[in-house]
């Protein structure tokens, strides 16, 4: 502040002006922030939100700031924070948006999923340009895929320049974690095209390339809009006399300064529930609670943890769009004082989704006239939340004589549905079944009836000013820093101190140990060096996070870290390890500013009238955060459910779009936890349905009918890697196709046979552990625009006929592969697979297990490396040695195995395994369209149990060799309670033990004594969201998550005592545990014709 002020004269008070644009009305508070006096709350108003934003929020600004005035005396103003929806309106509504050209950094991976490739196909018609694939990217270890070629990317600036494109993003594989090849190729087209606008992919979002992706041309596409809008902003505030400095909020509940929204838009796309969030732990003084925020339309749900918005753990959809960058977790559902009450055919109360909104006053009974005054004026009325409310004598709004006729009982109805619906969404959002307070903010807040307790509630708070919320909300001026990378955690330790505690431990166990027991103390023995690597990892993630807070404007005095995270990854060398921190501060004061100077009204000021600021009069149909307030998600529209065709000629099952979405649902279901995440698949497999490929699938009694048992083949292919990395590489769709290339090749050219090469010639053939194995097998220069299908599907292998793919696991993302595969050789796949669900290594391939051999097989990786193994002892050095390749190879590769004959298929094979995938995922998807609860549904289909439903209240991991091992701690009801409504007189404690799948689930004491063994391997043990019943693979299992357990049966060829020995619990290391089966296996319907 100035010392310039005379004695005497009042020095105008440092205030902050915050400014929430929602889709109905634009709020504004003017609170006061002096160091010693705590914040006050001096004015407060509401406007309507105007269609072209800026003079809605002009007429706002300048109310409160005259109230501030003349309520406080001089006032100047310090910054002004605004938030608004304008942004994610405009992708919603596919309005103001440009077109943006994407430069992927990825050498010759991730070719087979290019940018815009799940984009809903409107918007993907409006914003997709020019597309490039150059030289660069990293692999999960650091190494160049490869080198970056400024002479590419100049030329690939021209190309852009001459499709009159100016927005690109650039987007390189594992940039979260090495981000130099984006900027480094970004000062290269700055040169080259100086009037670029770049978005690079680190500086949005997480590990997770189409994800990643997306959010950063999501960000490029509204950069002019976001550009005019800010414009708007400031000249709004330079009319109105207030020269400081612009914030806008973000997604996590901070702020931003104007520069850095231009560069990064998108991260004010759910600001409007975040500031609702902040402004109730402002007003209510608590760190942690519930709030809800009850609008004209929609209720948005959130939890606070430390007093900021907890943010969502997976992927979040953005008007149809998969993005990961920074979301907050909310839940919002069409509930509001506008909502519409209807009944539905059967005599039910519903309240919403769809409202009024900001037509409140020309729609709702109580702001119409008597029938016998005006009947014009009661014309297209309906009666909305908000009469009721006002029928209970809950609210005095409009005239309640209107309402006095409504029925008592229709009253009570309608109360207790928007009682229900707010229930359901405290409870979905809550991470703990403690009891916690419950703030309400919003306009809409009094709609519910606070006098009755409600499950989980401790208690109900309604703050003043709780209207404007979301207005004190941004007011609140703090920023954050965040760092998402992986790393490598064998590298920070003393390798050689290590390796001799492992020693010492082998030496005294001695040569006769069981090898379970081995790995057991040698994981323990390493342990405490790798705990202190990740400590160590852990500080050096929260001082890089501190750093970006700073660059982002903290005042480094008042950081603090809000969020560590942890999680071990599998199949990935180095016990490598994600971490993610997160840290928040205080925003630095301006520096230059002049607090003597008193903020002035310049002359002849007045709000702007109604024509020149016209509200949109179009109503709200989707939540702040993009999501469709109809019945049918915007993500789903595309997906009409139908039956599967079957052709009536060859019998074949012809998969559509839907079955390939069943198939993907019921495949994450068999996962068990493992596989991976097939939604890569899905979407590869719908682009080739849409390409016009065909993708057959056949019964296995009408494919072997004609086959000759011994020297037909059946083939199975499949990504053997890191989850993780193929969820940021993707796939060339090379890996799997050059696989198999090379199986046809080691007999064409090497003339393979039992086990040996008779053609050695270029060859290098090598021996190791009882392995006889090819690093790298070329034996001629292949064209690229050769393919398999006329080695394969024509000539076969070895001069025996291939008659269709087998998939290896029907489990996960190797799932859907085959499909792929088949389509493109022009081969059916048929109705079955070799282990019934996801397994994590290759021995327990059923044909495996039963005595076929394990080899030959191949590993190719996305640039052309084939692997061989001629021969093996089992199937297990197959594993261990497949296992390094694939790690050497990025940990991502294209697996072939061993080719089976027709008639150990029809011995050795699990029976109609996509028929039971597909019909996991088409009851899952109907019952959740229809509204009914998808976990009842999928009893009525798998004879299998639900064990609980509850709150994950614990999880534990560490990384033993290629695997991520842990344990889950889940803390809930049975599942009859939950759908009953039976009461509950003790809670129920179960534990899963998982191995990259889950393995164990056992019910516990409160001290964690084990009451109980439930399930166990080989049964299909699942642990799903308690909602929607989308399966959580281990790696995305977090605390806090409401989830059910669900228990499937195995099919009988895995629970043979020869199958036991290789996927029973003994092999998984509990010799202790019996399996016993839950329940019993229903044989699936077919859906192919035998």
């Amino acid at each position: 502040m100035s010392d310039d002020a005379t004695e005497g004269e009042q020095r105008p008070l440092p205030v902050v002006v915050g400014v929430d644009v929602g889709g109905t009305n634009t709020d504004a508070v003017v609170i006061s922030k002096v160091k010693g006096q705590g914040v006050r709350v001096l004015a407060e108003d509401k406007h309507l939100t105007t269609s072209d934003v800026t003079a809605g929020v002009r007429n706002a600004v300048l109310s409160v700031l005259r109230t501030a005035r003349k309520v406080q005396g001089p006032i100047t103003v310090r910054q002004v924070n605004i938030g608004t929806t304008h942004f994610v309106n405009a992708v919603v509504q596919h309005k103001h948006l440009s077109r943006v050209a994407v430069i992927r950094l990825c050498g010759p991976a991730s070719r087979a999923v290019p940018p815009f490739f799940d984009f809903p196909p409107t918007l993907k018609r409006l914003v997709a340009g020019p597309v490039f694939f150059v030289k660069g990217g990293y692999r999960v270890d650091g190494r160049e895929i490869e080198t970056l070629d400024p002479e590419e990317l100049r030329a690939t600036a021209e190309k852009i320049r001459a499709e009159g494109v100016t927005g690109v993003v650039l987007c390189s594989i594992f940039a979260p974690t090495r981000p130099d090849h984006e900027l480094q190729a970004a000062r290269v087209l700055r040169e080259a095209y100086p009037e670029i606008s770049l978005t690079l992919s680190h500086t949005i979002g997480q590990i997770g390339l189409l994800e990643r992706e997306n959010a950063a041309i999501l960000n490029e596409c509204i950069k002019e809009l976001c550009r005019r809008t800010i414009s708007g902003f400031r000249r709004a505030l330079d009319d109105l006399g207030v020269r400081s400095p612009l914030f806008l909020t973000q997604n996590d509940g901070t702020v931003i300064s104007q520069e850095q929204a231009l560069a990064t838009p998108v991260f004010t796309f759910a600001s409007g529930p975040t500031n609702s969030m902040r402004g109730a732990a402002f007003l209510c003084d608590v760190a942690d609670a519930v709030v809800v925020d009850i609008g004209g339309t929609t209720t948005d749900a959130g939890v606070l943890r430390r007093r900021f918005p907890r943010e969502a753990s997976t992927d979040v959809r953005v008007a149809g769009v998969r993005t990961n960058f920074r979301m907050p977790d909310v839940r919002s559902v069409g509930l509001g004082g506008g909502s519409y009450v209807t009944k539905t055919p059967q005599g039910q109360t519903q309240v919403g989704p769809l409202s009024a909104g900001f037509n409140l006053q020309r729609e709702a009974l109580v702001f119409g006239t008597s029938p016998e005054a005006n009947a014009d004026v009661n014309s297209g009325r309906w009666l909305t939340a908000t009469d009721v409310a006002v029928a209970a004598g809950m609210m005095e709004l409009g005239d309640r004589s209107l309402v006095r006729d409504l029925p008592e009982a229709d009253v009570a109805a309608a109360l207790q549905r928007i009682r229900d619906i707010v229930e359901e969404a405290i409870d979905s959002v809550r991470v703990s079944d403690e009891p916690l307070p419950v703030i309400l903010v919003g306009g809409g807040s009094l709609l519910l009836d606070r006098s009755r307790p409600m499950q989980g509630v401790q208690r109900f708070l309604l703050p003043d000013h709780h209207g404007v919320a979301n207005a004190i909300g941004a007011a609140l001026s703090q920023v954050s820093g965040s760092v998402d990378g992986v790393t490598m955690l064998e590298a920070m330790v003393d390798t050689a101190m290590m390796e001799r505690a492992v020693s010492e431990v082998k030496a005294k166990l001695g040569s006769e140990a069981k090898q379970e027991v081995v790995d057991r103390e040698v994981s323990a023995a390493r342990k405490p060096f790798l705990l202190e690597a990740r400590d160590t990892a852990i500080r050096t993630m929260e001082e890089k996070a501190k750093d970006a807070a700073v660059r982002a404007g903290a005042d480094p005095s008042t950081l603090q870290i809000v969020e560590v995270v942890d999680v071990a990854l599998t199949y990935l060398p180095g016990s490598a390890t994600r971490i993610k921190v997160k840290a928040i501060g205080e925003l630095k004061e301006p520096e230059g500013m002049d607090d003597a100077v008193a903020w002035e009204e310049p002359p002849n000021m007045s709000f702007e009238d109604a024509d020149s600021s016209a509200p949109s009069l179009t109503k709200q149909t989707t939540s702040v955060t993009g999501h469709s307030l109809a019945a049918e998600s915007e993500s789903d529209a595309w997906a009409t459910p139908m039956d599967p065709f079957v052709d009536p000629n060859s019998g074949e099952w012809v998969l559509s779009e839907w079955d390939i979405d069943c198939i993907a649902v019921g495949a994450g279901i068999l996962g068990a936890g493992g596989g991976g995440n097939p939604h890569v698949g899905r979407v590869r497999a719908r682009e080739a349905v849409r390409q016009g490929q065909k993708i057959r699938v056949v019964a296995p009694d009408r494919l072997l009918r004609d086959a000759d048992l011994e020297n037909d083949l059946l083939i199975s292919v499949g990504f053997m890697g890191a989850p993780l990395v193929l969820y940021e590489q993707t796939t060339s769709g090379q890996e799997t196709p050059e696989a198999l290339r090379c199986l046809q090749d080691l007999y064409s050219i090497g003339n393979y046979a039992d086990g040996k090469l008779l053609n050695k010639e270029g060859v290098d053939i090598k021996e190791k552990d009882g392995v006889t194995y090819i690093d790298d097998y070329n034996p001629r220069a292949r064209s690229d625009a050769e393919t398999a299908s006329s080695d394969i599907a024509d000539g076969g292998i070895g001069n025996r006929r291939v008659v269709g793919i087998l998939c290896a696991e029907v489990g996960g993302m190797n799932s859907l592969e085959p499909l792929q595969v088949s389509a493109t050789l022009g081969l059916p796949a048929l109705d079955a697979d070799g282990m019934g669900r996801a397994f994590p290594m290759l021995q327990m391939f059923l044909p495996f297990i039963n005595g076929c051999a394990p080899y030959p097989c191949a590993l190719a990786d996305d640039k052309g490396r084939r692997a061989v193994i001629l021969h093996s002892q089992n199937a297990r050095q197959v594993e261990d040695h497949m296992r390094l390749v694939s790690m050497d190879m990025g940990s991502a590769a294209g697996l072939a195995i061993a080719p089976v004959s027709a008639g150990d298929v029809k011995k050795y094979s699990v029976m109609r395994s996509f028929s039971r995938a597909w019909k996991i995922g088409d009851t899952i998807l109907r019952a959740r369209r229809q509204r009914h609860n998808p976990l009842l549904a999928l009893m009525e289909v798998e004879p299998g149990r639900i064990l609980l439903v509850g709150k994950i209240r614990d999880v534990t991991r560490e990384t033993s060799g290629a695997f991520n091992r842990g344990r889950v701690r889940v803390e809930g009801v049975p599942f009859e309670c939950e759908t009953e409504r039976k009461e509950v007189t003790a809670l129920t404690h179960l534990v899963l033990d998982f191995q990259n799948e889950n393995l164990v689930v056992r019910q516990v004491g409160e001290q964690g004594e084990v009451v109980q063994t439930l399930a166990v391997v080989p049964d299909v043990i699942s642990i799903v969201d308690a909602e929607t019943a989308e399966p959580i693979p281990t790696e995305e299992v977090r605390y806090g998550q409401r989830v059910a357990i669900v228990i499937i049966p195995a099919p009988p060829p895995m629970t043979t005592p020869r199958a036991l020995e290789v996927v029973g619990p003994a092999a998984f290391g509990y010799p202790e545990v019996e399996y016993r089966p839950l329940g019993y296996y229903r044989e699936p319907t077919p859906i192919p014709p035998s």
